[in-house]
């Protein structure tokens, strides 16, 4: 559930319905902290199941990662 929610925000931010500096203020250290844990499971998943399984969610923690490097 918690990599649905944060694969929605990503599908949110891709069609730039939201802006990555709100996204950042709310979600930053959640997303990257759960993406960390999770990245080798969706890896397998994405194997096994679906080879975009998640790629929002991943596309979200790129664009955080971005921003704190321009920061």
């Amino acid at each position: 559930m918690v990599c649905n929610f944060f694969d929605g925000i990503g599908i949110l931010l891709f069609r730039k319905l939201v802006d990555i500096e709100m996204i950042a203020q709310m979600f930053t250290m959640p997303a990257k902290t759960t993406w960390e844990k999770v990245q080798l499971l969706v890896e397998g998943g994405r194997r096994q199941l679906s080879p975009l399984l998640f790629e929002d969610f991943e596309y979200l923690y790129n664009e955080i990662r971005k921003r704190e490097q321009r920061q």
